[in-house]
């Protein structure tokens, strides 16, 4: 099996931002619209092209009409065609602008979509051990949240940026015709604005990218405070005030901070407007000396004048469009470098589909540490399963036997050793119809938040209308009953989280999910703990029939109460990572070994009325 991501470069940390790559991020900005909203944004750019001809027809328009007024001996009749042109065109750049607006609503949507999609995708497909990693966490975070966030100021950048531009080009074509050195001064004006946007962009990135990790220890301590199955032990600890304060500690630090970029960004904001304003002010007095020397007349000077006003507040429009898709193409990096992580040698060597079932699955020196781990949680551990017998693994907490079902399972891959089915290496086949074959329940399931039917017939959700099978599942799992009294049966929404739903015990949860196992039909069924929450009666019954519930398919068990796995064809004992015996039940005692220590031990507090999980596997 292999996984979806190249980890290196899923965790490495951002490059840094440097003003040359501008363009090359911009481009990136804009394929991100281009992708997502490809029919809006074309609307937008032909509507801002129309406009700017529009702005420029205004300016010359304008120093027509003063021309002739400044002449004399004219009457308002021969005005009329000029001054009705003149309302039109000023009409149709009103109406660009304001379909500008509306049209950036649909784009600041759409792309949103398509990034928040684009971010499940790559979660979703990344490897399960990934999620062993802070730095993994951190990069989910930034891309999830600038999915959701940056592509408001990629989508009003852009926009911006194609209205701006174009109208900055209608009024320098005017400005030309006019007196092109003026073109020159204004533009050279709003180059520290330019920079100064880019310097504000990148302060406002590196503050949030030192935000990630404190933000996400804020936002859980808020789910612990705020969540339902937290808040029993929240009150009962008395822990309201002592988290509250935390988290006000965590904001504090984060206001402190933001404080310190708002100033960052005031004073240089200060800075590009002071350089700006100076510059427009030292353009208008030439253009003032020029009328009064009089080298340009008054007329021409009018025009010149509103243009230069005019190029001035579309520069900044500009300016501010710039900085605002620098901005958000800056923080789109982080989505892309999330969404776009290379895949491994999977997209490389096409995989063949995995068989239905094995008859023999086979697993050799498997040797597995999770990232940070300071040991190995496998040490060379060897097992067999065959078609149609049930194998327990027992041991104590920590001994390594949800890992070894998690690696059986095709969701972690060993760091040494091998998998097979049947002699063949599991590596060689396409993870995704590998793990068609194989029906996982986990001490720690999920409780989805939705409809009964829904909840089991995740198991295999292609075939959640076939009601029948669901039932037959549920009454498999001894859920059909507990379902049949809920007040629409298997249409009753599950969980206090919607309206209307209906919260289940423990123990009615735990069959629910044992049910979604038994749905998936499939002919390797791992069970971790399938009875942990179920009272003494269910659990009996259930291990009593669980040859015939799962008939014909292979079974891997894993519970803390030893009396569940006497009838297992084969039993593993793990013990730091290792196996130190295997066997059936009778001769695991007859050795008088570690397995017989824990039964005994296990046994003794049962029969003197004292459970106890100090020996919980």
């Amino acid at each position: 099996m292999v996984s979806a991501f190249d980890l290196t470069e899923l965790l490495a940390p951002g490059k840094r931002r440097r003003l040359s790559r501008l363009p090359g991020l911009v481009v990136r900005a804009m394929r991100l619209i281009r992708l997502s909203a490809p029919r809006e944004f074309a609307v937008t750019v032909a509507l801002q092209a129309v406009a700017g001809v529009g702005v420029a027809g205004q300016l010359l328009i304008g120093r027509h009409v003063l021309a002739t007024v400044f002449d004399g001996d004219v009457t308002v009749g021969a005005l009329l065609p000029a001054l009705a042109a003149l309302a039109v065109t000023t009409a149709l750049v009103a109406f660009a602008d304001v379909a500008r607006s509306e049209q950036q609503r649909l784009i600041t949507d759409l792309v949103g979509r398509y990034a928040t999609d684009r971010v499940l995708a790559a979660a979703t497909a990344a490897p399960l051990v990934a999620f062993e990693r802070p730095a993994f966490h951190d990069r989910l975070e930034r891309a999830r949240v600038n999915a959701t966030i940056r592509p408001i100021n990629v989508a009003t950048g852009a926009v911006g940026l194609v209205s701006a531009g174009f109208a900055v080009g209608g009024i320098s074509v005017a400005l030309v015709v006019l007196q092109p050195a003026f073109l020159v001064l204004v533009l050279m004006a709003f180059i520290p604005s330019w920079l100064v946007g880019v310097r504000m962009s990148r302060a406002t990135h590196s503050y949030a990218v030192a935000q990630t990790e404190r933000d996400r220890k804020r936002a859980y301590i808020m789910a612990t405070l705020s969540g339902k199955s937290e808040a029993q032990e929240v009150r009962a600890f008395d822990l309201g005030a002592f988290l509250r304060a935390e988290h006000d500690v965590l904001y504090a630090s984060r206001i402190a901070d933001l404080r310190s970029l708002v100033s960052r960004r005031l004073r240089l904001g200060l800075a590009g407007a002071a350089m700006t304003s100076t510059m427009i002010a030292v353009t208008l007095a030439a253009l003032a000396g020029l009328v009064i020397t009089d080298r340009l007349t008054v007329a021409a000077a009018g025009a010149v004048g509103g243009g230069v006003l005019l190029l001035s507040r579309r520069l900044q429009v500009l300016a501010r469009a710039a900085a605002s898709l620098y901005e958000g193409a800056l923080f789109l990096e982080d989505f892309t470098a999330f969404v776009d992580a290379p895949p491994e040698v999977e997209d490389e060597v096409p995989a063949s589909p995995a068989p239905s079932r094995f008859s023999v699955l086979s697993a050799r020196d498997l040797w597995f540490q999770y990232p940070g781990g300071h040991a190995p949680s496998l040490r060379g551990v060897s097992i067999d399963i065959a078609d149609g017998e049930v194998i327990a693994l027992v041991g104590l907490n920590g001994s390594g036997k949800t890992t070894l079902a998690k690696l059986l399972a095709g969701l972690y891959r060993p760091d040494n050793g091998v998998i097979t089915w049947d002699g063949v290496d599991v590596g060689e086949y396409d993870a995704r119809s590998l793990r068609e074959a194989i029906a996982v329940i986990f001490q720690d399931f999920m409780r989805y938040q939705l409809p009964v039917g829904d909840n089991i017939s995740m198991g295999r959700h292609a075939r959640r209308e076939d009601r029948e099978a669901v039932t037959a599942a549920a009454d498999r799992a001894g859920a059909h009953r507990d379902v049949l009294a809920l007040p629409q049966g298997y249409d009753t929404k599950l969980g206090p989280h919607f309206l209307g739903g209906r919260d289940l015990s423990l123990g009615q949860w735990q069959r629910i999910a044992l049910a979604r196992a038994f749905f998936r039909d499939a002919p390797f069924v791992i069970l971790d703990e399938p009875t942990a929450s179920m009272d003494a009666e269910a659990e009996a019954a259930l291990f009593a029939d669980i040859r015939t519930l799962c008939r014909a398919r292979s079974v891997l068990l894993i519970s803390h109460r030893f009396s569940t796995v006497r009838t297992a064809d084969r039993i593993y004992v793990l013990r730091d990572g290792r196996i130190v015996e295997q066997g059936d039940h009778d001769s695991l005692m007859a050795i008088e070994g570690h397995y017989a220590s824990l039964f005994r031990t296990q046994a003794h507090h049962y029969t003197h009325g004292e459970p106890t999980s100090a020996h919980r596997s």
